[in-house]
């Protein structure tokens, strides 16, 4: 599964941010915050959009994925998964 962490990175080197301190800064978030995110930890559907947006991505895209990260059920999570990769393959 592709993470939040490679959206994060697109936007750091979009911005020309150098640091992830800076990247939190910019969202409005701390660095442990972004920390966290990269670890695996769910990010607001806000964020996800706002992100989405700067990075001209559907921003179905990243909210399936961030969907896929929160979904306790096995389910659910291969039912979001499913949706982000229909929208990475294009």
């Amino acid at each position: 599964m592709e993470s939040m962490a490679s959206y994060l990175d697109e936007l750091k080197e979009k911005k020309g941010f150098k640091s992830d301190a800076d990247l939190g800064k910019f969202l409005g978030v701390s660095r442990s915050y972004i920390s966290q995110v990269r670890a695996g930890m769910e990010m607001g559907d806000e964020r996800c959009f706002k992100i989405a947006s700067i990075l001209k991505k559907e921003p179905i895209e990243l909210l399936a994925l961030n969907r896929a990260i929160r979904s306790k059920d096995n389910e659910l999570k291969a039912y979001w998964l499913k949706i982000h990769a229909e929208y990475t393959e294009k």
